[in-house]
């Protein structure tokens, strides 16, 4: 299952750029890369498919480098293949991050309920309730370049009409007036991943999270789809596992040194 995990990515991320005219999506034997049109490693993406090509992994490396953006490659992995994970780092990158590759069968998990008292979780449909939800994950990095163009990604989102995104839906949390958490469903050809779990620094430690999380779930359920699955940072990780998700494999993050 972890190729499927891959696979609902893949859909994910070249999901919107595939639609905009401003963004690039350059689709290999190889790899996906994936240009967002502006310097974020957020949404500029290169997704491993066969790390042993190496000449040609390098042209969708290079494709960045020669333009002086930043970007960050994506490699999904099983026992069988981690012994690959230095072919990827000659090409001038290091490893930043590595999370669980988890799937689960729909039809197996409860239905379950993790009410917060207070918090309303709705589906994004208007412009500046898109521009909130961008607000929250540009947050995570704070004052740095980062975080600047993660909105401004957002801010060029909304200048389309939702409706072109059917497949791409987000969520808020909202507690006392204001966005407390976000979340968003991606309905792949084949799976529903679960992407973009955050919650405000100032709301964390109160089950929002996983509110927001099991919320998902429910909305997943009502999809034609069988399975669903993530990416679970060590933080994560245990709500999933008791959420009955599956780990299948390992993905490793990485970026330009």
């Amino acid at each position: 299952m972890h190729l499927d995990v891959r696979k609902n990515f893949e859909e994910k991320v070249s999901y919107v750029a595939r639609s905009l005219s401003s963004m690039a999506v350059y689709d290999q034997a190889s790899f996906l890369a994936v240009d967002c049109g502006l310097p974020s490693d957020t949404f500029n993406v290169i997704v491993v498919r066969d790390v042993s090509e190496v000449a040609q992994l390098q042209t969708g490396v290079d494709r960045f480098i020669s333009r002086k953006l930043p970007f960050a490659v994506w490699y999904w992995d099983d026992a069988v293949d981690k012994a690959n994970v230095p072919e990827i780092t000659q090409h001038g990158l290091v490893h930043t991050e590595t999370h669980k590759a988890m799937y689960a069968d729909l039809s197996q998990l409860p239905p379950l309920s993790f009410h917060v008292e207070g918090l309303e979780i709705k589906h994004v449909t208007t412009t500046s309730e898109l521009l909130q939800f961008g607000e929250l994950i540009a947050a995570l990095f704070g004052n740095s370049p980062e975080g600047r163009q993660v909105f401004t990604y957002f801010q060029t989102l909304s200048s389309y009409p939702l409706t072109m995104f059917p497949n791409m839906r987000y969520y808020l949390g909202i507690c006392d007036e204001q966005v407390v958490a976000i979340g968003t469903l991606f309905i792949g050809s084949e799976t529903i991943g679960i992407y973009d779990i955050v919650t405000h620094n100032h709301y964390r430690k109160r089950g929002i999270g996983s509110a927001m999380f099991q919320h998902l779930l429910n909305e997943a359920r009502k999809e034609k789809h069988r399975f669903s699955v993530l990416q679970a940072s060590p933080d994560g990780l245990g709500i999933y596992l008791r959420s009955g998700f599956t780990i299948t494999g390992e993905v490793f993050t990485f970026e330009r040194a």
